[in-house]
């Protein structure tokens, strides 16, 4: 990341408006493609993942081990976070966000595909675990370079926050998007949503992710890295230097993430609501 802004002269964009849109709307969508494979996963996690992968297991239990596996994409994302930034400041935002889309978007896509403990045993929940793990590193690598992209094509730093706010909306669009589609394919399976119905959702995650890409293939690297590119200023290694010389900035802004964080997943925990309009009781 660089403090660098554009010049209005500058002569690395020929139509900066035209781009700066493009990367907004770029950035919005892939960000909330993203995390609707995020938060799908959260929700059926609840509903279904304990009964089809921990049968063995008392219904509490086996919903607790089915969030645990939950949990694993979290732990990724910070992973996610770091290999991608690296990345993203090595070879351009643009690269980078291509592959943590089709990342989360292959990894969702094959959640759907994943046999039940009936199948296959304990390597259900093992196969599970590494998909989860993966999707935690694509949306870790999404959310912050997603919001450079946009805010790097901004030419002045008056409205960078502004700029930088709009991939924000993808997370809760995402959200919502993710809790219409499983009470839009409950209703469609009816009794078959333990058998086939939840399967639904991951499986559109394609085709989530082919729009994505296409709008994404159509932007171009910003004007900030390209003058970097061709001043040779590209740090080695831009994690190390981050780490070394925003500490402070790094850990508030964990903090407070943290309590955004926690009173939305409390949502995705408590299921009530999405149980009852499933069609799926409380055992």
């Amino acid at each position: 990341m660089t403090n660098a802004a554009i010049s209005t002269d500058s002569p690395l964009v020929e139509d900066q408006a035209v781009q700066l849109r493009r990367a907004i709307i770029a950035s919005t969508i892939g960000t909330m493609i993203e995390w609707y494979d995020f938060y799908i996963y959260g929700i059926v996690t609840g509903l279904v993942f304990g009964k089809l992968f921990f049968p063995e297991s008392e219904p509490l239990t086996g919903t607790l081990q089915a969030f645990g596996i939950y949990a694993v994409g979290f732990i990724s994302r910070p992973i996610g976070a770091a290999i991608f930034g690296h990345y993203g400041d090595r070879i351009g935002r643009k690269s980078t966000l291509i592959a943590t889309l089709m990342l989360m978007g292959i990894a969702t896509f094959l959640v759907a595909l994943v046999p039940t403990y009936d199948s296959i045993g304990v390597w259900a929940a093992v196969i599970l675990t590494f998909l989860r793990f993966m999707q935690g590193v694509g949306v870790g690598g999404e959310w912050g370079g997603s919001v450079l992209l946009s805010m790097e094509w901004c030419k002045s730093y008056e409205h960078r926050g502004f700029v930088a706010a709009w991939p924000q909306f993808g997370s809760p669009a995402g959200f919502f998007l993710a809790n219409l589609a499983v009470l839009a394919f409950s209703r469609m399976s009816g009794e078959a949503f333990l058998t086939w119905g939840w399967r639904i959702p991951f499986l559109l995650s394609l085709l989530l992710v082919i729009v994505g890409l296409y709008i994404r293939l159509g932007i171009l690297d910003t004007p900030i890295f390209t003058k970097l590119v061709a001043e040779k200023r590209i740090e080695r290694t831009p994690i190390l230097r981050v780490i070394r010389t925003q500490p402070k900035e790094i850990l508030l802004s964990a903090l407070v993430r943290l309590g955004q964080q926690a009173q939305l997943n409390g949502l995705i925990l408590d299921q009530r609501g999405i149980r009852g309009s499933c069609g799926i009781r409380h055992d």
